[in-house]
C-alpha cells in the first residue's frame, strides 16, 4: 500500500480536491469522490428516524459520506450521535429512512459477508473452539482457505490456541480471535464499532498496532466507529466528526501522518496538532450530547 500523504484542509467530504499529489509532485489519488475498486460506500443523504417511546428519534439526519476503495476512514462522535446507526446501515441491518447507502455504486440490501462486522463485544460461539470460530463463515459457504486460516492464527499470535474455547482466553485474545473470524471470510470492507474499548491500555495499543499491520497488508476499506480521538488519528486516512443528535458531518480531518505507521507516531508534533483540531471539533458536540441527555436541549 503507498503512503498516504494529504492536504489538511478542512473541505466538505464532497467537496475534495480532484488530484493528490506527493511530496515529489507525482500524482497519487483520485478525488475523494471517484469511486474506484471494490469497496466503495457512499452514503447520500442518509437519515435514521426510531419510533420510540413519546415519539419519533431522529438518530441521523442529511448524513452525507464517500469513502474510497482501501480508504481507512474513523467516525468520531459523542455518544447518541448516530455512530453506530450509520455503521449498521452499512452493514446492512438496517434500512435508512431516507436517503441510500451504496457500497460498489449499488444499493445495500441487507447483511454480506463482503461487508464484515466486529463489535465492541466479541461474538464468538462461546460453545465452539477458536478454530472452529474462524472457519464457521467461511464454511458456510463451503470456501475454507486452509492456507488463510494458518495465516490468521500465525498473524493474530493465536497459535497453540486453536482447540481453545473463548471462555479460555484473555480479553485482547478474544478480539484476535474475532479480527481472525472476520478476515476468514476475505471481506472488502470492515465495518469496527469501538473494538478495542474494553481492553486495558497495553492490550488496546497492540490490537491497534496489529490492526493497522493487516489492513496495510491487505488493502481493505474500513470504517472504524470510536469515541477516541488518539485512536481515531492513530488509525485513520481520514477522521470524521460528527455532530450530536441527529448526527451529521461536522468536519472531516485529512490524516497526513505518513504510512506505515505505529503507535510512536502519538508523540510527534503533527499528530498533537491534529489531535488538537479533534478536540476542537468534538468538544461542542460533546456538550450537546451532554445535555440532551440531561433533558436540556
Amino acid at each position: 500500500m503507498s503512503e498516504r500523504n494529504t492536504d489538511d484542509a478542512r473541505t466538505d467530504a464532497n467537496e475534495r480536491p480532484a488530484d493528490r499529489t506527493g511530496p515529489d509532485g507525482d500524482e497519487q489519488f483520485r478525488s475523494w469522490t471517484e469511486s474506484s475498486g471494490t469497496g466503495t460506500v457512499n452514503i447520500k443523504d442518509m437519515s435514521k428516524v426510531y419510533d420510540a417511546d413519546g415519539g419519533d428519534l431522529t438518530a441521523v439526519d442529511g448524513m452525507d459520506l464517500h469513502i474510497e476503495a482501501e480508504e481507512f476512514v474513523t467516525v468520531l462522535g459523542p455518544s447518541g450521535c448516530g455512530k453506530s446507526t450509520v455503521m449498521e446501515c452499512v452493514a446492512g441491518y438496517l434500512d435508512p429512512t431516507e436517503g441510500e447507502v451504496l457500497v460498489n455504486g449499488e444499493p445495500v440490501d441487507g447483511p454480506d459477508p463482503s461487508r464484515g462486522v466486529v463489535f465492541q463485544e466479541n461474538r464468538l460461539f462461546p460453545w465452539k473452539t477458536i478454530n472452529e470460530n474462524v472457519r464457521f463463515g467461511p464454511q458456510m459457504r463451503d470456501a475454507v482457505d486452509e492456507n488463510r486460516v494458518e495465516t490468521l492464527f500465525d498473524q493474530m499470535g493465536l497459535e497453540g490456541f486453536e482447540n481453545s474455547y473463548p471462555h479460555e482466553l484473555s480479553g485482547g485474545m478474544q478480539q484476535r480471535a474475532e479480527l481472525a473470524r472476520l478476515l476468514a471470510n476475505d471481506p472488502d470492507i470492515m465495518l469496527m464499532d469501538e473494538p478495542f474499548s474494553g481492553l486495558d491500555a497495553m492490550t488496546k495499543e497492540l490490537m491497534q498496532e496489529k490492526l493497522l499491520d493487516v489492513w496495510e497488508d491487505d488493502d481493505r476499506t474500513v470504517l472504524f466507529i470510536t469515541h477516541d480521538v488518539e485512536e481515531a488519528i492513530l488509525l485513520a486516512d481520514r477522521v470524521v466528526v460528527m455532530t450530536a443528535r441527529p448526527g451529521r458531518v461536522k468536519d472531516v480531518i485529512d490524516v497526513d501522518l505518513d504510512r506505515p505507521r505505529d503507535t510512536d507516531v502519538v508523540t510527534t508534533d503533527r499528530f498533537k496538532e491534529l489531535q488538537r483540531r479533534a478536540n476542537e471539533s468534538i468538544h461542542e458536540e460533546a456538550e450537546r450530547a451532554m445535555e440532551q441527555a440531561e433533558g436540556r436541549a
